[in-house]
């Protein structure tokens, strides 16, 4: 199931005794928990019947998921991360699957057992498969646009704002979709609005959003293809200082010419943009954003500086030509709509 019927299930009071909470958006996930947490618990009584666990063994799990509830009719247990769900071989690993494996044949009623998954559960691991079957998995997947967007304007209400689409396709852009840190960033753009105005607009996620390396690189590409060679190089120099080396950003650079050289050839032979997104698998905004940036520049150039992004890379590798020097003549290249490539 999803987060969604997770909710609407435990508000009618439909309880499993067994979940398993996986997927990559903890914000939810760890309200889901509240959530089950609220219902199943009296108020006063929680530290009575609330048991979080990691590094537990099966038989520390099974104790604590048959001890009676105190004055309640349920008692909750959290196991975080289990051993034998996660890659590699645990401690034990066959005789522990064994012995979860026949509790949960059949787990008590007066308990209510989630399996809480910060990463994913190894699916080739045989606990997995039995998990899958004996519990109810809840999902916890990023949210989509429409459901994102209802999540920002519901969280900025209460602060008496809103945000802009273009503003909000900025700010995943730049700081990802995880729910957590978007949080902090409306909060810190709240704040950062005061009185002026209740709009969130896209000039105020770029004055006070910390950029992504994903981000930086287009604006970096960005500034090179117009010529800009001086706050081209101040971005570098910038990038440097903050801990990043000059092969990390050849490769930054190397995957962006990558991708414009793709959404440039596909949109020469009539492909749609929303077709090459898709196959890309890129955000919104950074689809919309390189397709202006390639508008005035051959698919037959790109290729060629693709080339040359290949080349500058295994020069480094190879000894033949130091990190900087291969970076800043990448820069020139670009910055002049000139490339150079020899052959291996």
């Amino acid at each position: 199931m999803n987060w969604n019927e997770f909710y609407k299930a435990i508000d009618s009071g439909s309880f499993a005794p067994v979940y398993l909470f996986i997927g990559p958006e903890e914000y939810i996930k760890r309200d889901a928990l509240e959530a089950l947490r609220r219902k199943l618990l009296p108020p006063g009584l929680e530290a009575l019947n609330d048991t979080v666990m990691e590094g537990a063994s099966a038989r520390q799990i099974i104790d604590a998921a048959e001890t009676l509830p105190v004055m309640s009719e349920k008692r909750l247990v959290v196991v975080r991360d289990w051993a034998p769900l996660l890659p590699g071989k645990s401690k034990d690993e066959s005789e522990e699957t064994e012995r979860m494996q026949v509790w949960l044949a059949d787990p008590p009623q007066s308990c209510a057992l989630v399996f809480y998954m910060r990463t994913e559960p190894d699916g080739r691991k045989k606990m997995s498969s039995i998990l899958k079957k004996a519990a109810v998995t809840v999902n916890f997947p990023l949210l989509n646009d429409p459901d994102l967007a209802k999540w920002c304007a519901s969280r900025l209400k209460p602060l008496g704002k809103r945000i802009s689409s273009g503003a909000l396709s900025t700010l995943t852009f730049m700081a990802g979709r995880e729910l957590t840190r978007l949080s902090g960033e409306l909060d810190k753009l709240a704040a950062y609005m005061g009185d002026a105005r209740a709009e969130i607009r896209e000039d105020d996620v770029l004055a006070i959003v910390p950029a992504s390396p994903e981000y930086n690189g287009f604006e970096l590409l960005n500034r090179l293809l117009n010529g800009d060679m001086k706050n081209g190089q101040q971005m570098i120099n910038s990038l440097l200082q903050n801990g990043q080396n000059p092969l990390g950003i050849l490769a930054m650079l190397t995957r962006q010419i990558r991708q414009l050289a793709h959404i440039k050839s596909g949109l020469e032979a009539g492909k749609p943009l929303t077709a090459l997104q898709e196959q890309l698998q890129l955000h919104p905004y950074a689809a919309k954003k390189s397709a202006q940036q390639c508008a005035g520049l051959s698919s037959k150039w790109l290729v060629e500086l693709f080339e040359k992004c290949v080349e500058s890379d295994y020069t480094v590798k190879s000894g033949r030509l130091r990190d900087r020097d291969a970076l800043d003549s990448l820069v020139q290249a670009i910055a002049l709509k000139e490339t150079s490539v020899k052959k291996r």
